[in-house]
């Protein structure tokens, strides 16, 4: 986190090493996550500030890849955001750096399923591409004002419903 600097990245003050748990402090984020700040302001937002919040976290997106980072796990619960509504991108506990061919592989851990590309969750492999995806699914998120994608479906009904072409409707808000 220490060599991200970008104004949709959350900013890495310092690292408290003296004694255990070691601590890592960040920027103050005073409205605490996307999706509970979203909860929490139901309906009370018009479609542009509802897209700018998904500018800011795409302009966070955007520098991470150009560093060769993926987040592995971008979800409005992932996203903090301020005073000013500036939404950064956080959370970089499965991020990695990409390889020489762009891809990460991985043969076990946790996958955050109903965020993650359907290829991505078969093959292990993930990349941007992977990551867009996400920010997709983020997208539907906050245009439904941090609703749970796929409700309260689990992981393998929504890879075989996926699998079967069913997508996310369009939010009824807006």
């Amino acid at each position: 986190m220490g060599q991200f600097d970008d104004p949709n990245v959350i900013h890495l003050e310092g690292v408290v090493v003296k004694d255990l748990p070691i601590l890592i402090v960040m920027e103050f984020m005073s409205n605490g996550s996307l999706q509970s700040f979203l909860q929490k302001n139901d309906d009370k937002f018009t479609a542009l500030q509802l897209l700018g919040m998904a500018r800011g976290v795409a302009s966070g997106m955007k520098y991470l890849s150009e560093k060769s980072y993926i987040h592995r796990d971008l979800a409005a619960r992932n996203i903090l955001v301020n005073d000013d509504m500036v939404c950064k991108v956080a959370d970089f506990g499965m991020s990695r750096e990409l390889s020489k061919d762009d891809t990460y592989d991985t043969t076990g851990g946790k996958i955050p399923v109903k965020w993650t590309a359907p290829e991505a969750v078969q093959l292990k492999k993930f990349t941007i591409a992977s990551d867009v995806w996400s920010y997709g699914i983020l997208l539907w998120e906050v245009m439904c004002y941090g609703e749970r994608p796929y409700w309260n479906w689990g992981n393998n009904e929504v890879l075989e419903r996926l699998a079967s072409g069913f997508r996310l409707p369009p939010p009824m808000k807006g």
